[in-house]
């Protein structure tokens, strides 16, 4: 199973420079919530997407030029086959444009903004678990949390994610409030290991009504720090989805 890319989270800053610059973005491919994490080089984009109710990785590589016109493709992250395209053009940060499917369908109005909510005001308790199978791989995945907010800070947190393959001991990754601190970010909310040393870094992304965590940023992946292990030998992490209205949960896989 292909694992997620793991990007930097901020908002995108500009369509120019030679280095590579993170994109992270949400809105709706027709009536349906979605949310982007792409980086750019020159006028190359490559990255993912997810729809935020299913949680179903996608694979995006493609071109945006100097003057906003993006041409993005799109290929399924089990089978790598083309499925679609994106394509229009951003202006004063608002991507606009359309996803045309490769099934014959028609196409769909694609409307993306950069993250900006800070959840300065996020409230609330909540517990969830996530699972799902993959009948081709063999494996049975289990993500769950416990999360409390009070006006933007988290005052609580269990965050576990569990592999098992055939008839394999499961692998498992876990997270406690205990392991990390909050630190300022200006897109949600940013969390970091208190211990130095194969740093972790937990960010909780505001999308509407919904939440995405994600363990892990690039060179980071979240698995352990000096004195401290976070995951079993061969598990890792991946994102967490989680709607805020009604509770539910979804993995990315």
């Amino acid at each position: 199973m292909p694992r997620l890319m793991p990007v930097a989270i901020a908002m995108m800053i500009g369509l120019g420079g030679a280095r590579a610059e993170p994109i992270t973005l949400s809105g709706s491919i027709g009536a349906k919530p979605v949310f982007f994490e792409m980086s750019r080089n020159g006028d190359t984009v490559s990255g993912w997407y997810f729809y935020l109710k299913a949680g179903k990785q996608i694979r995006l590589d493609g071109k945006l030029d100097h003057r906003g016109f993006f041409d993005i493709q799109e290929y399924s992250a089990s089978t790598n086959t083309r499925t679609g395209a994106l394509a229009g053009r951003i202006k004063e940060g608002h991507w606009a444009g359309r996803w045309t499917p490769t099934t014959g369908q028609g196409p769909r109005a694609l409307s993306l903004d950069p993250l900006k909510d800070s959840l300065k005001a996020a409230d609330g308790h909540f517990h969830c678990t996530a699972r799902r199978q993959d009948v081709g791989f063999g494996t049975a995945m289990s993500h769950s949390l416990d999360l409390t907010l009070a006006k933007g800070r988290v005052t609580g947190l269990t965050l576990s994610r569990s592999v098992r393959s055939g008839d394999e001991a499961p692998q498992r990754c876990a997270l406690a409030a205990r392991d990390l601190k909050q630190i300022s970010d200006r897109a949600g909310i940013a969390m970091r290991a208190r211990r130095e040393g194969g740093h972790c870094t937990l960010t909780i992304l505001g999308a509407g009504d919904y939440l995405v965590l994600h363990p892990g940023q690039p060179g980071d992946d979240c698995r352990g720090t000096e004195g401290a292990r976070f995951c079993t030998k061969d598990a890792f992490w991946t994102p967490l989805v989680l709607n805020r209205k009604t509770g539910r949960c979804v993995s990315v896989e």
